[in-house]
This record gives structure tokens, C-alpha cells and sequence, in this order.
């Protein structure tokens, strides 16, 4: 339950910088909540990962749904995925993910020591 709470946290805090701020400033953010929270080490990249793969996936597919356009079918086309859009978005999610786990991960780290 307590990760779930995280989750939804990570989740509001990295959508509204994501709004105001580049989008390398989420990172930072989830680090420093993490950090304030005082995030458990064990868990932290994990809770990072889901909350930044939803956050990432479910931008893309607004995205694409306010703003239709071929580029998302282009650029699943050039990369090594058949041309399969729903695939790309995941490809976002998991880069995402992986970004904003490993800086809740360092913020969770840094309240450690």
C-alpha cells in the first residue's frame, strides 16, 4: 500500500514538471522526492520504474489521441518494431521508466548515507 502511495506521488509530481520543466527535470524531481520521503533502498527503483513507465506511456498515448499524426507510425517504422505503434509507446514507457527509476533510486541512496 505504501508503494502505491509513492507511485501516485511520483506520479502527480513528475506530471506537473513535466508541464513547467524539460523533461530531464522529472528525474531530478523524483530523486528529491524520493529523498524527502525517505523512499526504503530495496524498493525505490522499482516504485521509480512503474510510476515513470505510467507516466510516460499514458503521455504518449494522450499525446497521440489529442494530436493525431503519422509520426508515431513512422518512427515505429525506423525502428525495429514492424511499425507497430502500440509497441513504440511501450519502447517510451520503458526508457522512462528506466530514467526515472535509477533517479529515485539515487535520491532514495542519498538518504541512506
Amino acid at each position: 500500500m505504501k508503494h502505491l502511495i509513492y507511485s501516485i506521488i511520483l506520479i502527480v509530481i513528475g506530471a506537473l514538471v513535466g508541464i513547467y520543466l524539460p523533461w530531464y527535470a522529472m528525474g531530478v524531481a523524483f530523486g528529491l522526492v524520493a529523498y524527502v520521503l525517505n523512499m526504503p533502498l530495496k524498493s525505490s527503483f522499482l516504485t521509480g520504474f512503474l510510476a515513470g513507465f505510467i507516466l510516460w506511456v499514458v503521455s504518449a498515448l494522450w499525446l497521440d489521441m489529442q494530436h493525431p499524426s503519422t509520426l508515431p507510425s513512422r518512427m515505429a517504422q525506423v525502428f525495429p518494431l514492424k511499425g507497430n505503434v502500440f509497441a513504440l509507446f511501450v519502447l517510451t514507457g520503458v526508457l522512462g521508466g528506466l530514467f526515472s527509476g535509477i533517479w529515485t533510486w539515487a535520491g532514495a541512496r542519498l538518504r541512506q548515507k
